[in-house]
């Protein structure tokens, strides 16, 4: 028998074998050209529109950044009103948050197995990728800019005004302001600035229209004389008569609007030489000392009673530590350091203008307003004691230096008052009683120097002492008493 022939499997085997080396060439081939580049970014990555495709980490950093400071380069224009204020993006700290964009673009396509990462270059490459930056800016800058830059092309509302010119009335007419709505012009360029992703930006301010807070309606109807006082002085004291006439020029001419209140003192002061004023007896701690602006006490005292007759409200009053002559007791109003001061409040819907002055040993203030009294109503101020304290013994200081008949009156007597001030108003038929303040006065007695030394040679001539003076009674009126004048 023929024996069968065996198939030649080693040529078979070959060719498979050479095949299989042929696919794996084929496949490292293949795998070398579609395996991503660990130091590049696949193909198809954007970040807000910029191609970073095929860049390393650095350079798409690079191309990033550049593209950043491009758009904080951008200028904002701000129509205020028709007029143009300008500032930069980067002024108003402008800038790309801080983010892992490079990071998470450079992973792309290499974190899979093979075939995850073939497949998703491939879709990147078809689809692509594109990775959007936030901005930030500083707040603080954009509201500084509204406020500042655009605020100041707008224009103030201004009140109408009074005054008073050789004994007439001059108003002028009030004006509507235009001002910036900071907060809303703030959200405005917010919303501009996210929106507009490419050139410069503009937006419109919006504008508040402002109203005068006092309008010419309201000082036309400052024409009448609602209060009015009057208080003599020496004018022979010149200093003291200079200080009046100086603290009355300073208040005249002043206009308290609806709601504001009134401060002697911070109208008249500083007390110095500069401002106008000379040395002249005052109060101090019971004693009557030379000082800058002795006597502006006075000025103030009439200026408050001719204000209790306007029937405004009196925010702040007080007496002086001893009697004075000008006026009744609980009718003056002390000025003295910032502790004691006279205010007032003008509690009316019209302006309230003052006028003060001097002539001839009379000091006036005349208060004008908006007259709403009716005509029958009759208002007037009673000062009434309730204790008197005598002054006491005299007080004796010895000088040493003078002889024992020597004898000086330093100071006088001054009696001391417990007293209240009323308001007495009549209307209707029907009288009314109301007190107004309460004060109280120290009791000073009367302060001599007397000599204390050696009896002067009997050639000298014996000085004559000096009549003891009277204390001083509750004062009484002099011959230009003060009076209410209509």
């Amino acid at each position: 028998m023929n024996e069968k022939k065996k198939p030649h499997i080693l040529p078979a085997l070959i060719v498979f074998i050479i095949m299989a080396m042929i696919s794996g060439i084929y496949a490292l081939v293949f795998l070398m050209q579609h395996t991503p580049d660990k130091n590049r970014i696949i193909e198809g990555v954007y970040v807000d529109g910029i191609n970073i495709s095929g860049m390393t980490a650095e350079e798409a950093q690079a191309a990033i950044e550049q593209y950043t400071n491009g758009k904080s380069a951008r200028t904002l224009t701000v129509d205020v009103n028709g007029k143009k204020v300008q500032t930069t993006l980067e002024e108003l700290e402008f800038h790309a948050e801080e983010n892992d964009t490079v990071e998470k673009a450079m992973s792309l396509g290499k974190t899979g197995s093979f075939l995850e990462n073939y497949r998703e270059v491939n879709r990147i490459k078809e689809e692509h990728v594109n990775y959007t930056l936030s901005y930030t800016y500083s707040e603080k800058k954009v509201k500084k800019f509204v406020k500042k830059k655009c605020g100041k092309n707008v224009k103030k509302a201004k009140n109408a005004t009074v005054k008073m010119e050789n004994g007439e009335f001059k108003y002028t007419k009030s004006r509507d302001g235009i001002s910036v709505d900071v907060d809303a012009t703030i959200d405005v360029i917010k919303s501009a600035v996210e929106q507009t992703l490419e050139g410069d930006i503009e937006v419109e301010a919006i504008l508040i229209v402002e109203k005068p807070e006092i309008t010419y309606e309201q000082v036309k109807k400052c024409k009448d004389k609602i209060g009015s006082f009057s208080t003599s002085f020496s004018a022979g004291n010149v200093s003291r008569s200079k200080n009046l006439a100086n603290a009355a020029r300073l208040i005249s001419g002043s206009v308290v609007y609806p709601g504001e209140t009134f401060s002697v003192h911070d109208t008249i002061s500083p007390m110095t030489e500069e401002n106008g004023y000379y040395a002249a007896p005052s109060y101090n701690n019971g004693k009557v000392e030379d000082s800058i602006g002795g006597g502006v006490c006075q000025v103030s005292t009439t200026l408050y009673n001719a204000i209790l007759r306007a029937e405004l409200e009196i925010v702040q009053r007080a007496p002086h530590s001893m009697v004075v002559s000008y006026v009744k007791p609980s009718m003056d109003a002390a000025i003295a350091g910032d502790y004691k001061d006279f205010k007032f409040r003008n509690n009316t819907d019209v302006p309230v203008l003052i006028q003060g002055w001097t002539d001839s040993g009379q000091l006036y203030f005349n208060v004008y307003g908006e007259e709403t009294r009716d005509p029958d109503r009759k208002v007037e101020f009673v000062s009434e004691v309730l204790k008197k304290t005598e002054p006491g013994e005299d007080k004796v200081v010895l000088d040493p230096t003078k002889p024992p008949s020597y004898e000086h009156v330093e100071q006088s007597a001054h009696i001391g008052y417990e007293a209240v001030l009323w308001k007495v108003v009549t209307e209707n038929g029907k009288t009314t009683k109301k007190q107004i303040n309460s004060s109280s006065y120290k009791a000073v007695p009367r302060t001599v120097t007397k000599g204390s030394g050696k009896e002067e040679p009997k050639a000298t001539k014996k000085p004559k002492s000096t009549d003891k003076p009277k204390a001083t009674e509750k004062p009484k009126e002099t011959k230009k008493p003060a009076k209410e004048t209509d």
